[in-house]
Order: structure tokens, then C-alpha cells, then sequence
């Protein structure tokens, strides 16, 4: 019941922000908007576009991972915990793939911390990142460290 609890908080404070009129040139690195259109939809679990060039979701396979590279992202950035992924191939296949994976562990609701919200978004700053496949299990980490960042650094209202 917690879980859901915090889903639907996650999901209705990203959806506030989502919606309001805040621009994302103003919050993304210039390129970012160009990548979108290079990077299609992955059909990842509660795949969303949030941004131009971003894709969030929850945790995609290593077919996914392979779609992701030929459709042109370059970056991937996990969101989950080393014991949420243990026996995963992630890693080894990113590498692989040549994509950039970047790893910045997130504990669930105690995890949505400034912390964690700037090392995202400075993650996001390098314009050769674009376009980037973000993820944790469900995506709803992304959600809520987007939310986070546009309520703390963009002074955006959580209502």
C-alpha cells in the first residue's frame, strides 16, 4: 500500500510540474530539443518522453538497450540501486554498445533528495549526451527528482 502510495505522489507531482508552463529551453542544454526527433519512442515499462531528448521509463532489456543504441541515444542512466539490478547485464551491455551509462543510486521515496536531483540534472548538462534513456523500475524516480529540481532550483510551485 506504501508503494502505491508513493507511486501516485511521484506521478501527481511530475505530472504538476509536466504541466506547467515552464520551457525546456530554459532548463535543458541547447541540443536537446534537435536529439528527439533521432530518438523514437523505446517501448520500455511507462516509457514517457518528458523533456526533448530525455525518454524515462522503467527498467529496459538488453534488447531494449540494443533498440535504444540503434535509434540513436547515447547516454543511459540508471537510477536503481546495486541490489535492484544484481545478475543484470546492464553495464557490461552499454559498454559494449558504446553508449555512456551513468549510475546515480536511487533508494526509492528516501532517495528524492537535492543531492541526487542536482547530480541528474548535471548529468543532463553535457550537450554530447543527447539523446539520454533515464530509468529505475518503474520511472518513477525520474518523475519525482525532476519535480524536486524544478521546485528547488526553478522555484516552480509543488501544487
Amino acid at each position: 500500500m506504501k508503494s502505491i502510495a508513493h507511486s501516485a505522489l511521484y506521478f501527481l507531482i511530475f505530472s504538476t510540474i509536466a504541466s506547467t508552463a515552464w520551457t525546456t529551453e530554459s532548463y535543458l542544454p541547447n541540443t536537446a530539443a534537435a536529439h528527439m526527433e533521432k530518438a523514437p519512442l523505446i517501448e520500455i515499462r511507462n516509457a514517457k518522453r518528458v523533456f526533448p531528448g530525455i525518454l524515462s521509463g522503467g527498467q529496459p532489456t538488453n534488447a531494449q538497450l540494443k533498440e535504444a543504441k540503434t535509434k540513436g541515444f547515447k547516454t543511459i542512466i540508471n537510477l536503481r540501486l546495486i541490489q535492484e539490478t544484481r545478475g543484470s547485464e546492464e553495464v557490461s551491455t552499454v559498454s559494449k554498445l558504446g553508449m555512456n551509462y551513468i549510475h546515480i543510486p536511487v533508494s526509492g521515496a528516501a532517495g528524492i533528495t537535492q543531492q541526487n536531483s542536482q547530480a541528474l540534472i548535471q548529468a543532463l548538462a553535457n550537450n554530447n549526451a543527447y539523446p539520454v534513456l533515464i530509468h529505475c523500475a518503474s520511472g518513477n524516480r525520474v518523475g519525482a527528482l525532476f519535480a524536486l529540481d524544478a521546485a528547488l532550483r526553478k522555484k516552480l510551485p509543488i501544487e
